[in-house]
């Protein structure tokens, strides 16, 4: 077995761990005024504290692509995409906004990407468009019927960020999931009133799930699960209304 992706990859987990942690003291929204990359670096370096949390994160997941997914070059894009992810998820589950920087690490993950599958570059690009267009209709329909913001512009980039990387077919999945896991937590937030019918949540942390879940499991598989499991429910729900009926 060769170790040295897994080595790589267990330095970048530990890297990444101490970057996330400072960055999210230090980036905006988390304060207020911006600081300059030599500000930040300089930062880092005199306030260093090793992290547990996110280091063990990152480094669950980044072995777990190494031994899953393969030594290819896609791991290393797929590394920095979920540094991104988690930023957006610790930054938009507490404050509802997620930074630009997000955003901009994952589009350029993305045009690298495209480099290496320049034959379906078309692709990539039809799903940056079509992920940020799902979620700013979703966003001008919330608008028109619930006179409230449903979908922040920070989602909208983010989803058309994701697509530029993952692609036409692959945005749609990502799509799928975070409503599917945004349907369930929400639901279960609502019924434990944690939250009430008026407040809101932010959907950026049920993308992240989304996007993570797809680097490990191909989007046909996905696709499959969730068919099987609307037949299942259909058939489920057929049979219960067909009980009533009979009695």
């Amino acid at each position: 077995m060769n170790v040295l992706p897994y080595v790589i990859m267990s330095v970048l987990a530990i890297l990444f761990g101490q970057i996330t942690k400072h960055l999210n003291k230090k980036m905006p929204p988390v304060v207020s005024e911006e600081i300059s990359y030599k500000e930040f670096f300089a930062s880092l370096k005199s306030d260093f504290k090793f992290d547990i949390k996110y280091t063990l994160i990152y480094l669950a997941l980044f072995n777990a692509l190494v031994y899953f997914v393969g030594n290819v070059y896609s791991i290393y894009l797929y590394a920095v995409i979920i540094f991104a992810l988690m930023l957006v998820f610790s930054i938009d589950f507490r404050y509802q906004l997620i930074p630009d920087e997000c955003h901009i690490i994952i589009g350029v993950c993305g045009i690298i990407n495209i480099f290496f599958n320049l034959s379906s570059w078309w692709t990539y690009l039809v799903g940056a468009i079509i992920g940020g267009l799902i979620f700013y209709l979703l966003g001008l329909l919330a608008l028109l019927i619930f006179k409230k913001e449903g979908m922040g512009f920070g989602d909208v980039k983010l989803m058309a960020a994701l697509g530029l990387f993952f692609g036409m077919k692959s945005i749609l999945v990502i799509a799928l999931v975070s409503f599917v896991f945004g349907a369930i937590i929400g639901g279960i937030l609502l019924i434990a009133k944690k939250k009430d019918g008026g407040s809101y949540i932010p959907f950026g942390p049920f993308i992240v799930i989304g996007a993570i879940i797809l680097m490990f499991v191909p989007s046909d598989a996905i696709i499959d699960i969730y068919i099987n499991f609307c037949t299942w429910l259909g058939n489920v729900m057929f049979s219960w209304i067909y009980s009533l009926n009979s009695k």
